[in-house]
Protein backbone atom coordinates (compact mmCIF):
# COMPACT_ATOMS: atom_id res chain seq x y z
CA UNK A 1 0.00 0.00 0.00
CA UNK A 2 1.28 3.44 -0.83
CA UNK A 3 -0.02 6.94 -0.81
CA UNK A 4 0.10 8.72 -4.13
CA UNK A 5 -0.55 8.30 -7.80
CA UNK A 6 -2.69 6.04 -9.99
CA UNK A 7 -4.72 3.50 -8.09
CA UNK A 8 -3.80 4.92 -4.69
CA UNK A 9 -6.07 7.88 -4.06
CA UNK A 10 -8.91 5.51 -3.27
CA UNK A 11 -6.60 3.88 -0.73
CA UNK A 12 -5.50 7.01 1.14
CA UNK A 13 -7.79 6.45 4.13
CA UNK A 14 -7.01 2.73 4.23
CA UNK A 15 -3.34 3.25 3.53
CA UNK A 16 -2.96 5.70 6.37
CA UNK A 17 -4.81 3.04 8.36
CA UNK A 18 -7.89 4.90 9.39
CA UNK A 19 -6.66 8.46 9.75
CA UNK A 20 -9.74 9.82 7.96
CA UNK A 21 -12.13 6.98 8.76
CA UNK A 22 -14.41 8.86 11.11
CA UNK A 23 -15.56 11.31 8.43
CA UNK A 24 -15.80 8.83 5.54
CA UNK A 25 -17.48 5.77 7.06
CA UNK A 26 -20.63 4.59 5.31
CA UNK A 27 -23.97 4.96 7.03
CA UNK A 28 -24.51 1.21 7.49
CA UNK A 29 -23.29 -0.66 10.54
CA UNK A 30 -19.97 -2.42 10.05
CA UNK A 31 -16.89 -3.85 11.75
CA UNK A 32 -13.46 -4.01 10.09
CA UNK A 33 -10.12 -5.49 11.07
CA UNK A 34 -7.20 -4.26 8.96
CA UNK A 35 -3.52 -3.54 9.20
CA UNK A 36 -0.13 -3.20 7.62
CA UNK A 37 3.00 -5.37 7.79
CA UNK A 38 6.36 -4.13 6.56
CA UNK A 39 9.98 -5.13 6.98
CA UNK A 40 13.31 -4.97 5.18
CA UNK A 41 17.07 -4.69 5.36
CA UNK A 42 18.62 -1.29 6.03
CA UNK A 43 22.04 0.33 5.77
CA UNK A 44 23.30 3.42 7.60
CA UNK A 45 26.63 4.95 6.56
CA UNK A 46 27.60 6.43 9.90
CA UNK A 47 26.27 5.84 13.42
CA UNK A 48 28.73 7.34 15.92
CA UNK A 49 31.52 6.77 13.42
CA UNK A 50 30.67 3.34 12.00
CA UNK A 51 28.41 1.84 9.33
CA UNK A 52 25.48 -0.38 10.33
CA UNK A 53 23.41 -3.04 8.53
CA UNK A 54 20.16 -3.89 10.29
CA UNK A 55 16.74 -5.44 9.86
CA UNK A 56 14.08 -2.73 9.60
CA UNK A 57 10.44 -2.63 10.59
CA UNK A 58 8.13 -0.61 8.35
CA UNK A 59 9.76 2.57 7.01
CA UNK A 60 7.22 3.78 4.45
CA UNK A 61 4.40 3.12 6.94
CA UNK A 62 4.56 1.64 10.46
CA UNK A 63 3.34 -1.85 11.30
CA UNK A 64 -0.16 -1.64 12.67
CA UNK A 65 -3.32 -3.59 13.48
CA UNK A 66 -6.62 -1.69 13.34
CA UNK A 67 -10.09 -2.53 14.64
CA UNK A 68 -12.74 -0.01 13.68
CA UNK A 69 -16.45 0.16 13.11
CA UNK A 70 -19.62 2.17 12.83
CA UNK A 71 -23.23 1.65 13.83
CA UNK A 72 -26.14 3.30 12.03
CA UNK A 73 -28.25 5.12 14.62
CA UNK A 74 -30.80 6.41 12.15
CA UNK A 75 -31.63 9.89 10.82
CA UNK A 76 -28.08 10.24 9.45
CA UNK A 77 -26.36 9.64 12.81
CA UNK A 78 -23.67 7.03 13.45
CA UNK A 79 -21.63 5.76 16.35
CA UNK A 80 -17.97 5.21 15.38
CA UNK A 81 -14.94 3.71 17.07
CA UNK A 82 -11.28 3.04 16.29
CA UNK A 83 -8.57 0.98 18.05
CA UNK A 84 -5.09 1.07 16.53
CA UNK A 85 -1.91 -0.66 17.70
CA UNK A 86 1.62 0.12 16.49
CA UNK A 87 4.22 -2.63 16.86
CA UNK A 88 7.59 -3.84 15.61
CA UNK A 89 7.32 -6.82 13.28
CA UNK A 90 10.93 -7.69 14.17
CA UNK A 91 10.25 -8.57 17.82
CA UNK A 92 6.52 -8.09 18.35
CA UNK A 93 6.97 -5.25 20.84
CA UNK A 94 4.18 -2.70 21.04
CA UNK A 95 5.28 0.92 20.55
CA UNK A 96 4.28 3.64 22.95
CA UNK A 97 5.64 2.37 26.24
CA UNK A 98 4.42 -0.14 28.85
CA UNK A 99 0.73 -1.07 28.59
CA UNK A 100 0.34 1.16 25.49
CA UNK A 101 -1.74 -1.37 23.57
CA UNK A 102 -3.62 1.16 21.42
CA UNK A 103 -0.93 3.81 21.16
CA UNK A 104 -1.63 4.69 17.51
CA UNK A 105 -5.13 5.95 18.19
CA UNK A 106 -8.16 4.86 20.19
CA UNK A 107 -11.45 6.71 20.23
CA UNK A 108 -15.23 6.48 20.23
CA UNK A 109 -17.74 9.06 19.10
CA UNK A 110 -20.72 10.19 17.08
CA UNK A 111 -20.93 11.31 13.46
CA UNK A 112 -23.52 12.93 11.21
CA UNK A 113 -23.66 15.00 8.03
CA UNK A 114 -21.85 17.90 9.73
CA UNK A 115 -18.87 15.97 11.02
CA UNK A 116 -17.57 13.67 13.74
CA UNK A 117 -17.05 14.23 17.46
CA UNK A 118 -14.74 11.73 19.19
CA UNK A 119 -13.09 11.22 22.58
CA UNK A 120 -9.89 9.25 23.25
CA UNK A 121 -6.20 9.04 22.33
CA UNK A 122 -5.97 10.84 18.98
CA UNK A 123 -3.56 12.38 16.48
CA UNK A 124 -3.63 16.14 16.06
CA UNK A 125 -4.18 18.30 12.99
CA UNK A 126 -0.50 18.60 12.03
CA UNK A 127 -1.14 15.04 10.84
CA UNK A 128 -4.82 15.21 9.88
CA UNK A 129 -4.80 18.48 7.92
CA UNK A 130 -1.27 18.28 6.50
CA UNK A 131 -0.09 14.66 6.18
CA UNK A 132 -3.44 13.06 5.31
CA UNK A 133 -3.71 15.63 2.52
CA UNK A 134 -0.28 14.77 1.01
CA UNK A 135 1.80 17.86 1.80
CA UNK A 136 4.93 16.66 3.71
CA UNK A 137 7.75 14.45 2.49
CA UNK A 138 6.80 11.84 5.10
CA UNK A 139 3.65 11.20 3.07
CA UNK A 140 5.80 10.13 0.12
CA UNK A 141 8.85 8.48 1.73
CA UNK A 142 7.64 7.65 5.24
CA UNK A 143 9.80 7.85 8.36
CA UNK A 144 13.04 8.65 6.50
CA UNK A 145 11.49 11.95 5.38
CA UNK A 146 10.05 12.75 8.82
CA UNK A 147 12.14 15.49 10.36
CA UNK A 148 15.04 14.86 12.76
CA UNK A 149 18.29 16.67 11.96
CA UNK A 150 21.08 17.95 14.25
CA UNK A 151 18.70 19.21 16.94
CA UNK A 152 19.00 16.72 19.79
CA UNK A 153 18.64 19.50 22.40
CA UNK A 154 15.29 20.71 21.07
CA UNK A 155 13.41 18.23 23.28
CA UNK A 156 10.06 16.58 22.62
CA UNK A 157 8.34 14.34 25.14
CA UNK A 158 7.51 11.54 22.68
CA UNK A 159 10.99 11.01 21.17
CA UNK A 160 13.86 9.18 22.90
CA UNK A 161 16.25 11.01 20.56
CA UNK A 162 15.06 14.44 21.67
CA UNK A 163 13.78 15.81 18.37
CA UNK A 164 12.39 13.16 15.99
CA UNK A 165 9.18 14.35 14.31
CA UNK A 166 9.41 17.65 16.17
CA UNK A 167 6.70 19.10 13.90
CA UNK A 168 4.38 16.07 14.40
CA UNK A 169 3.69 15.43 10.70
CA UNK A 170 4.67 11.76 11.12
CA UNK A 171 1.67 11.32 13.43
CA UNK A 172 1.77 11.57 17.23
CA UNK A 173 -1.26 10.75 19.38
CA UNK A 174 -2.34 12.90 22.34
CA UNK A 175 -4.15 11.31 25.28
CA UNK A 176 -7.41 12.50 26.88
CA UNK A 177 -8.62 14.46 23.87
CA UNK A 178 -11.96 15.62 22.51
CA UNK A 179 -11.84 16.15 18.75
CA UNK A 180 -14.19 17.46 16.08
CA UNK A 181 -13.57 16.85 12.37
CA UNK A 182 -15.96 18.41 9.92
CA UNK A 183 -17.52 16.72 6.95
CA UNK A 184 -16.40 17.78 3.47
CA UNK A 185 -18.20 21.00 2.49
CA UNK A 186 -17.46 21.38 -1.24
CA UNK A 187 -13.75 20.72 -0.66
CA UNK A 188 -13.47 22.51 2.70
CA UNK A 189 -12.69 20.51 5.85
CA UNK A 190 -11.71 21.78 9.27
CA UNK A 191 -11.42 20.67 12.87
CA UNK A 192 -10.38 21.34 16.43
CA UNK A 193 -9.09 19.26 19.33
CA UNK A 194 -8.49 19.79 23.04
CA UNK A 195 -6.48 17.57 25.37
CA UNK A 196 -7.36 17.55 29.06
CA UNK A 197 -4.58 17.23 31.61
CA UNK A 198 -6.76 16.50 34.61
CA UNK A 199 -4.68 18.73 36.87
CA UNK A 200 -6.75 19.77 39.87
CA UNK A 201 -7.10 23.54 40.19
CA UNK A 202 -5.41 24.29 36.84
CA UNK A 203 -7.36 23.74 33.66
CA UNK A 204 -4.56 24.73 31.28
CA UNK A 205 -1.50 22.99 32.72
CA UNK A 206 -0.29 19.98 30.68
CA UNK A 207 -3.12 20.55 28.20
CA UNK A 208 -3.10 20.38 24.40
CA UNK A 209 -4.87 22.33 21.65
CA UNK A 210 -4.94 21.75 17.90
CA UNK A 211 -6.73 23.26 14.92
CA UNK A 212 -6.67 22.50 11.21
CA UNK A 213 -8.23 23.51 7.93
CA UNK A 214 -7.87 22.18 4.38
CA UNK A 215 -9.35 23.15 1.03
CA UNK A 216 -9.35 21.03 -2.13
CA UNK A 217 -10.37 22.29 -5.55
CA UNK A 218 -9.74 20.15 -8.60
CA UNK A 219 -6.14 18.96 -8.51
CA UNK A 220 -5.02 21.62 -6.03
CA UNK A 221 -4.99 21.71 -2.24
CA UNK A 222 -4.00 24.04 0.57
CA UNK A 223 -3.96 23.26 4.28
CA UNK A 224 -2.89 24.81 7.58
CA UNK A 225 -2.58 23.51 11.13
CA UNK A 226 -1.68 24.60 14.66
CA UNK A 227 -0.84 22.41 17.66
CA UNK A 228 0.34 23.29 21.16
CA UNK A 229 1.17 20.49 23.58
CA UNK A 230 2.22 21.36 27.14
CA UNK A 231 4.31 18.57 28.66
CA UNK A 232 3.99 17.79 32.40
CA UNK A 233 7.80 17.73 32.74
CA UNK A 234 8.25 21.17 31.09
CA UNK A 235 7.95 24.10 33.51
CA UNK A 236 5.43 22.18 35.62
CA UNK A 237 3.14 21.71 32.65
CA UNK A 238 2.99 25.38 31.66
CA UNK A 239 5.20 25.08 28.56
CA UNK A 240 5.80 22.66 25.71
CA UNK A 241 6.11 22.48 21.92
CA UNK A 242 4.12 24.74 19.61
CA UNK A 243 3.78 23.72 15.94
CA UNK A 244 2.45 25.68 12.97
CA UNK A 245 2.28 24.29 9.44
CA UNK A 246 1.19 25.33 5.94
CA UNK A 247 0.97 22.98 2.96
CA UNK A 248 0.34 23.35 -0.78
CA UNK A 249 -0.20 20.69 -3.45
CA UNK A 250 -0.96 20.45 -7.15
CA UNK A 251 -1.53 17.29 -9.17
CA UNK A 252 -0.93 16.82 -12.87
CA UNK A 253 -1.69 13.66 -14.87
CA UNK A 254 0.93 11.40 -13.28
CA UNK A 255 2.85 13.97 -11.26
CA UNK A 256 2.09 15.41 -7.83
CA UNK A 257 4.06 18.37 -6.47
CA UNK A 258 3.76 19.34 -2.80
CA UNK A 259 5.26 21.93 -0.48
CA UNK A 260 5.26 22.23 3.29
CA UNK A 261 6.53 24.82 5.77
CA UNK A 262 6.51 24.23 9.53
CA UNK A 263 7.64 26.24 12.55
CA UNK A 264 8.25 24.33 15.81
CA UNK A 265 9.08 26.15 19.04
CA UNK A 266 9.92 25.01 22.55
CA UNK A 267 8.14 27.68 24.57
CA UNK A 268 10.23 26.94 27.68
CA UNK A 269 13.68 27.40 26.11
CA UNK A 270 12.92 29.52 23.04
CA UNK A 271 14.49 26.88 20.77
CA UNK A 272 12.92 26.95 17.31
CA UNK A 273 13.23 24.86 14.13
CA UNK A 274 11.95 26.05 10.75
CA UNK A 275 11.44 23.46 8.00
CA UNK A 276 10.72 23.69 4.27
CA UNK A 277 9.84 20.59 2.24
CA UNK A 278 9.38 20.30 -1.53
CA UNK A 279 8.19 16.91 -2.80
CA UNK A 280 7.36 15.34 -6.13
CA UNK A 281 5.73 11.96 -6.75
CA UNK A 282 5.46 10.37 -10.19
CA UNK A 283 3.71 7.22 -11.48
CA UNK A 284 5.60 5.77 -14.45
CA UNK A 285 3.10 2.93 -14.85
CA UNK A 286 0.35 1.37 -12.76
CA UNK A 287 3.10 -0.66 -11.04
CA UNK A 288 6.22 1.54 -10.95
CA UNK A 289 6.32 4.84 -9.08
CA UNK A 290 8.90 7.13 -7.52
CA UNK A 291 9.17 10.22 -5.34
CA UNK A 292 11.78 12.67 -4.09
CA UNK A 293 11.76 15.26 -1.28
CA UNK A 294 14.16 18.08 -0.50
CA UNK A 295 14.08 19.32 3.11
CA UNK A 296 15.78 22.33 4.64
CA UNK A 297 15.85 22.52 8.44
CA UNK A 298 17.12 25.53 10.40
CA UNK A 299 17.57 25.86 14.16
CA UNK A 300 17.84 29.23 15.89
CA UNK A 301 20.52 30.51 18.27
CA UNK A 302 19.28 28.33 21.14
CA UNK A 303 20.14 25.36 18.90
CA UNK A 304 23.53 26.82 17.95
CA UNK A 305 22.16 27.83 14.54
CA UNK A 306 22.49 24.23 13.37
CA UNK A 307 21.05 23.55 9.94
CA UNK A 308 20.57 20.59 7.62
CA UNK A 309 19.89 19.84 3.98
CA UNK A 310 18.33 16.46 3.22
CA UNK A 311 17.25 14.64 0.07
CA UNK A 312 14.97 11.61 0.44
CA UNK A 313 13.84 9.42 -2.43
CA UNK A 314 11.81 6.28 -3.00
CA UNK A 315 11.29 3.87 -5.89
CA UNK A 316 8.49 1.36 -5.51
CA UNK A 317 6.89 -1.52 -7.40
CA UNK A 318 3.29 -2.57 -6.75
CA UNK A 319 2.81 -6.28 -7.15
CA UNK A 320 -0.85 -5.65 -6.34
CA UNK A 321 -3.06 -3.15 -4.53
CA UNK A 322 -1.92 -4.73 -1.26
CA UNK A 323 1.74 -5.68 -1.74
CA UNK A 324 4.62 -3.31 -2.61
CA UNK A 325 8.40 -3.56 -2.59
CA UNK A 326 10.43 -0.37 -2.43
CA UNK A 327 13.85 1.18 -2.03
CA UNK A 328 13.83 4.18 0.30
CA UNK A 329 16.95 6.30 0.93
CA UNK A 330 17.95 9.63 2.48
CA UNK A 331 21.14 11.69 2.61
CA UNK A 332 21.61 14.53 5.07
CA UNK A 333 24.34 17.16 5.46
CA UNK A 334 24.39 19.14 8.71
CA UNK A 335 25.93 22.59 9.19
CA UNK A 336 27.11 24.54 12.21
CA UNK A 337 29.76 24.07 14.87
CA UNK A 338 29.56 20.54 16.25
CA UNK A 339 26.48 19.66 14.17
CA UNK A 340 25.99 15.91 13.67
CA UNK A 341 23.68 14.66 10.96
CA UNK A 342 20.81 12.39 11.92
CA UNK A 343 18.16 11.24 9.46
CA UNK A 344 15.95 9.14 11.68
CA UNK A 345 15.40 8.40 15.36
CA UNK A 346 16.14 4.70 14.92
CA UNK A 347 19.61 5.28 13.46
CA UNK A 348 21.28 7.43 16.09
CA UNK A 349 23.41 10.47 15.19
CA UNK A 350 26.33 10.35 12.79
CA UNK A 351 29.88 10.76 13.99
CA UNK A 352 30.20 13.79 11.70
CA UNK A 353 28.06 16.14 9.61
CA UNK A 354 26.87 13.57 7.03
CA UNK A 355 24.66 10.52 7.10
CA UNK A 356 23.16 8.21 4.46
CA UNK A 357 20.43 5.71 5.22
CA UNK A 358 18.63 3.29 2.92
CA UNK A 359 16.40 0.24 2.93
CA UNK A 360 15.02 -2.46 0.64
CA UNK A 361 11.64 -3.36 2.09
CA UNK A 362 8.34 -5.10 1.44
CA UNK A 363 4.96 -3.85 2.61
CA UNK A 364 1.66 -5.73 2.74
CA UNK A 365 -1.76 -4.56 3.84
CA UNK A 366 -4.74 -6.61 4.92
Amino acid sequence: MNFHGIGTRSLVAAGLLGGAFATTASAQSNLEISGLLGAGVGYTSNVDGGAAVTANPGVLRPNAVIIRGAEDLGDGHRAVFYLGTLFSILNGNVFGGPAALFSRESYVGLANRLGTLTVGNQRDFMFDSLTLNRYPGSFFEGAYAAHQGPFSRFGVSYSPQGSFDFDRVNGEAIANTVKFKSADFSGLTFGAMYGFAGVAGSFGRSSATSFGVNYERGNAGIGAAYTMVKAPQTNNGNDGIRNIGLGLRYGFDKLTISGLATVSRNTATGAQIDVFDVSAGYDFTAAWYASVTYSYMHGNAQLDNHRANQVTSLIGYRFSRRTTVYVDAAYQIAYGEGAKAQVNASTGPSGNDRQFIGTLSIQHTF
